[in-house]
C-alpha cells in the first residue's frame, strides 16, 4: 500500500504533529509512505528526520490550488499512490483537484481535527466531498456534526480517537529532580501543568487567575506552563498578570518541550483551559502517565473525562471553578490518586498509539483492497 501523507501547513500545532507521527507510524507498520509538506515550517524541518521520504511543495498564493494540485497529480501518477491522507482543511481543494487530475486511481482520506461550524451542502462543497472516500473524525461529537453538515454518505464517516504513546519506562524517576529541571523553585509544592501553545485561546490566563485565588487562601501551589509563545504581546501579558497577582515565583514559563509525556510525572495535575477544545491530546498524554486531569466542559473534552470518575470538568473560562477543583485535588491526595488511576485505565484502553494506528492502517488497507 502506497500512502501519501499530505500536509502543507507551516504551523506548529497538534495537527502538524499528528501528520508527522502518522507518516512515521504507517511506515513502521509496513506502508510505503511518502510525505508531501510545504517548503517551510516545522514539518519541512522535522519530517525528513522521521525517516519518511519527504517531498516539499511550494504553496503559490496567486495560482493556488491548481498549480500545486497539478504537481501533486504528477507525484501520484509517478509513485502510483494508493491513498492520499490529508489533515489540513486548506489542503482539501488541492487534494481533490489532484485526484481528479491524476490518471492513477487514488483514494482520498481526510482526518478532520477541527470543529465543523456550518452546513456545507452548496455546489462547491458537494463537488469536493464527492471525491472524499473516507472522512475520519477524532470525536463522536465531530462525527455527528459531519453527518449533519457534510454531503457525505454516513458509511464514509467514521470516528477514530487519537492515540498517544505509553509513558516512558523511567516515568517514576526522581520527581524532585524533574521538577527542578522544569524551573520549579519549591519541588514540594502542589504543581499544576498546562501544556499547549501560548496564545489567548488556550486560556493560560484562567489558570493564573485560579492560582492567585488559591494563593490568597494559603494554598502552596505553582504552575508550569509548557509551550511555544505565538505572540510576544500575549506572552508579556501573562507575565505581567503573574506579577500583578504576586505569582512571579509560582508561575513558570518553561517554553516548548519536544516530548511532553516525558515531563508529565512532574505534575500533580494537568489542566486544559481552552474555552472549547475539539479533543485535548494533552489530557490523554497525562492520563496514560497516571496524572490527574482537569479539562473544560466543552468540545470533545467530555468524551475524554468522565467527571468525578476519570478526571474533573470545569466551566470554560471560570478561574473560580478551576480554583475550586484544584483545591479539591490539593486537599485530598487519595481522591486525586483515584481519579488518576481511573483515568489511566480509560486512556490505556481507548487512546493508545497502538490501537489508533492499527485501526487507521486497517481503514486505509480496506479502501485499497475493495
Amino acid at each position: 500500500m502506497k500512502v501519501m501523507e499530505l500536509c502543507l501547513s507551516d504551523g506548529v500545532g497538534g495537527l502538524e504533529l499528528y501528520a508527522l507521527r502518522t507518516a512515521r507510524e504507517l511506515a513502521a507498520r509496513g506502508a510505503d509512505c511518502i510525505a508531501v509538506v510545504g517548503e517551510s515550517g516545522m514539518l519541512s524541518e522535522r519530517m525528513p528526520e522521521s525517516g519518511v521520504r519527504t517531498l516539499r511543495v511550494r504553496r503559490s498564493r496567486a495560482f493556488m490550488p491548481l498549480l500545486v494540485a497539478n504537481r501533486l497529480a504528477r507525484i501520484i501518477d509517478r509513485e502510483a499512490v494508493d491513498v492520499v491522507h490529508m489533515h489540513w482543511g486548506k489542503d482539501l481543494t488541492t487534494a481533490v483537484l489532484a485526484k481528479t487530475l491524476a490518471r492513477w486511481p487514488v483514494k482520498l482520506v481526510y482526518t478532520r481535527q477541527m470543529m465543523i461550524t456550518r452546513p456545507k451542502h452548496d455546489i462547491y462543497h458537494r463537488f469536493l466531498y464527492r471525491h472524499v472516500d473516507l472522512f475520519l473524525t477524532i470525536t463522536d461529537q465531530l462525527l455527528e456534526l459531519a453527518r449533519e453538515y457534510l454531503p457525505l454518505p454516513s458509511a464514509s464517516i467514521r470516528r477514530l480517537y487519537y492515540g498517544v504513546d505509553a509513558p516512558p519506562t523511567d516515568a517514576s524517576a526522581d520527581r524532585v529532580a524533574l521538577r527542578t529541571s522544569l524551573g520549579v523553585r519549591n519541588p514540594q509544592q502542589f504543581v499544576v501543568g498546562l501544556v499547549g501553545r501560548i496564545e489567548e485561546g488556550k486560556g493560560q490566563h484562567v489558570l493564573i487567575d485560579a492560582l492567585g485565588e488559591l494563593k490568597a487562601e494559603g494554598v502552596s501551589a505553582c504552575a508550569v506552563i509548557v509551550g511555544p509563545k505565538m505572540t510576544e504581546a500575549w506572552f508579556e501579558r501573562l507575565v505581567q498578570q503573574s506579577r500583578d497577582l504576586g505569582l512571579a515565583d509560582e508561575v513558570v514559563f518553561y517554553g516548548a518541550h519536544p516530548n511532553p509525556t516525558q515531563i508529565m510525572p512532574a505534575f500533580d495535575v494537568v489542566v486544559l483551559t481552552t474555552k472549547k477544545e475539539t479533543f485535548g491530546l494533552v489530557l490523554i498524554e497525562a492520563m496514560r502517565s497516571g496524572v490527574a486531569v482537569i479539562g473544560t466542559d466543552a468540545g470533545g473534552v467530555p468524551e475524554i473525562i468522565d467527571h468525578d470518575r476519570t478526571g474533573l470538568l470545569v466551566t470554560p473560562g471560570s478561574a473560580h471553578d478551576l480554583a475550586e477543583k484544584l483545591r479539591a485535588l490539593y486537599e485530598d491526595e487519595g481522591y486525586r490518586k483515584r481519579l488518576a488511576q481511573a483515568g489511566k485505565e480509560k486512556a490505556d484502553r481507548l487512546f493508545s498509539t497502538e490501537s489508533h494506528y492499527a485501526q487507521l492502517f486497517a481503514y486505509l488497507n480496506e479502501l485499497v483492497t475493495t
